[in-house]
């Protein structure tokens, strides 16, 4: 099979031992890779379609494939005009399209380090320019229509041929979800609260959200066959969701069973849901409500297995702790049972794939994406060594090597 075949096929429990190797990203220290072997030729930039071989191409391993990641406008449209107004050299202090005052490391800073890609440039959110229903209710009409507009028809529209007819990458279209939609408008303690302190007004959003996000994604699918809906949640911390399951059934609910029902009508089979921490008290309020799917299951914060058992048929993606790259970190000392980097590799590996391989429904990934401290000998070893537990990933495409 195909990667693409492959991907259904685990959906629906129909890939017998074959398992798909699946990666959230790569935010890894680019020059020490190259020193530690990655050849030259390799993009390690990102997972675009081109003539480049990528790291995903490079390790054999399957991911989110860049222009099918819908380059949307889920906001505010026209945007804000960003504009910036404090520059303290390491430091930059902006206006963002919604409206809400970001700090982050200034382009320079950035280009001093070598953290990865998606490394060292975490914003710091001063101040949202939506506070309440009134601020909400003043620019309204920025949040609704504007359909062919939201969508950059130069990113996507133009490659769907080809995006259609490879087979190296499951599609996916990406949306954020009801939490972490409001939390991008208000920040997260008034997202926390407003279902609390104005049910009403948080349902408004949300409804004109949804909306306006079927009707862009109605648009996109007469020409992109996508495989997935992966929505972007993000509402767990390592103690536990952001909304207790009562706001989850009251506020969040109807906006995943409405979004199943529609993706499922115009031919997008399955939801992939993403959330960090740990999700305990909504894992089943999700699956229940619409999510076939779910990803990364943070081992320093859920036990996945415990999961998997109690729940034999839940897709799962995830789940292989990332920092079992490093057991010689005073954090790890004491989970592994060796300081080796290899033996720690082998021991996760027998720990969460072997039986999950067994159980089906399963995508060995980190538990995140690989992240700055990992070594380009470690991950290559990791990659391979999945082939152990039946990794069938296939590239197909061919690629320059200069």
């Amino acid at each position: 099979m195909t990667n693409r075949e492959l991907f259904h096929a685990t959906m629906l429990g129909q890939n017998g031992g074959d398992l798909l190797h699946f990666e959230q990203g790569f935010g890894v220290p680019h020059k020490k890779w190259r020193l530690q072997g990655l050849p030259a030729h390799v993009d390690a930039t990102g997972n675009r379609l081109g003539e480049m071989e990528t790291l995903n191409d490079h390790f054999n391993v399957t991911g989110f494939l860049g222009p099918a990641r819908c380059a949307v406008n889920e906001f505010r449209y026209p945007p804000c005009e960003c504009s910036f107004y404090k520059d303290e050299g390491d430091r930059i202090t902006y206006v963002n399209g919604i409206g809400n005052t970001i700090m982050e490391l200034s382009p320079k800073a950035k280009e001093g380090r070598d953290d990865g890609s998606n490394v060292g440039g975490l914003l710091h959110e001063i101040d949202f320019a939506i506070k309440c229903r009134r601020d909400y209710e003043a620019v309204r009409e920025s949040f609704i229509g504007n359909i062919e507009a939201r969508h950059n028809e130069a990113a996507v529209i133009p490659q769907a041929a080809a995006l259609n007819s490879q087979q190296d990458f499951p599609l996916h279209v990406f949306v954020h979800g009801p939490f972490a939609f409001l939390r991008a408008l208000l920040g997260t303690e008034n997202a926390m609260l407003a279902p609390y302190d104005d049910p009403e007004w948080v349902r408004m959003m949300l409804r004109d959200h949804l909306d306006t996000m079927k009707a862009v994604v109605a648009s996109l699918a007469q020409h992109v066959r996508y495989d997935q809906s992966f929505v972007w949640e993000d509402c767990c911390g390592r103690s536990g969701p952001f909304m207790s399951p009562s706001v989850f059934d009251e506020s969040m609910a109807w906006w995943y069973r409405e979004w199943k029902d529609f993706t499922k009508s115009i031919g997008i089979p399955w939801v992939t849901l993403d959330t960090d921490g740990d999700p305990s008290p909504l894992v089943t309020r999700w699956y229940e409500n619409g999510i076939d799917c779910m990803l990364p299951w943070e081992v320093n914060a859920v036990d996945m297995l415990k999961f998997a058992e109690a729940f034999p048929k839940y897709r799962m993606f995830g789940g292989i702790y990332k920092h079992m790259f490093e057991p010689c970190s005073p954090t790890q000392v004491g989970r592994f049972n060796t300081r080796d980097t290899r033996e720690a590799i082998d021991q996760e590996l027998k720990r969460v794939v072997e039986p999950m391989r067994k159980r089906g429904y399963y995508f060995p990934s980190l538990d995140h994406g690989a992240h700055y401290a990992v070594n380009y000998p470690d991950y290559k070893y990791y990659s391979e060594k999945l082939l152990d537990y039946g990794k069938a990933n296939r590239v197909t495409r061919t690629f320059k090597k200069n």
